[in-house]
């Protein structure tokens, strides 16, 4: 029964690590004229898939936060490459509502941005988070600026908290007819720009994942050697 329970704090303590490392960076916005922004890049079928995406924080309230969001897609290579939405997966406090003003984009709370499944803000370009119709999406070099409001029965005067994953969806990508949705980074956090982390790609482990390793074998060894033990008894 001890050795059971050793293996379930091993378990636990690795669970506990995952999550820890597995945390997103965080855009804090603690009052007006805070701003963050969130880069996408990557390479896939013959095209260089880039944008920026900055959020600044206009007006503030305990219900209520505007934004003046700056987008600007700066794909280029084979295929249109259409940003068509992007996402943010947490925000907190918890949102009541999202709309914008200024310009052809939408927002919406608990949509669904298909690679990345519900999240919390979606902000789109034609018929919804899941995509439309292309000629309706964010061309190559093109930009645009928009109001963002955000409600909630929270308080946004102790913060506002955008985590990630950032999911962006560009349709009509590269040598294909198709979309491809992948996440971005936080401008300003390590290796942003760098090494850009999307579903597809091939990742390095981080820490918590190699500690997990470690400690699958370190359970797996103490299995071994009491199976060793019961069959020197017998």
């Amino acid at each position: 029964m001890r050795f059971y329970k050793f293996l379930q704090t091993i378990v636990l303590f690795g669970g506990l690590i995952g999550l820890s490392g597995a945390q997103a960076s965080v855009i804090n916005f603690a009052g007006i004229n805070d701003t963050g922004s969130i880069l996408y890049s990557t390479t896939q079928s013959g095209a260089n898939l880039s944008a920026t995406v900055t959020f600044t924080l206009n007006a503030l309230s305990a219900n209520s936060a505007t934004f003046q969001v700056n987008v600007s897609n700066d794909s280029f290579g084979a295929g249109t490459n259409q940003l068509m939405a992007f996402g943010i997966q947490t925000v907190s406090p918890t949102l009541t509502g999202a709309s914008t003003t200024g310009s052809a984009w939408n927002a919406g709370i608990n949509t669904t941005l298909p690679t990345f499944q519900t999240v919390d803000l979606c902000i789109w370009s034609s018929n919804g988070c899941s995509g439309g119709a292309i000629k309706n999406g964010l061309a190559e070099g093109a930009s645009s600026s928009f109001f963002l409001t955000l409600t909630t029965t929270g308080d946004f005067l102790n913060g506002i908290a955008f985590t990630g994953p950032y999911g962006i969806k560009i349709q009509n990508f590269g040598n294909t007819n198709n979309s491809f949705e992948f996440a971005g980074c936080v401008v300003g956090s390590p290796n942003c720009g760098n090494n850009p982390v999307h579903p597809d790609s091939n990742r390095v482990p981080e820490p918590a994942s190699i500690a997990l390793v470690a400690l699958g074998l370190l359970a797996a060894s103490l299995v071994g050697r009491r199976r060793a033990r019961a069959l020197d008894v017998c």
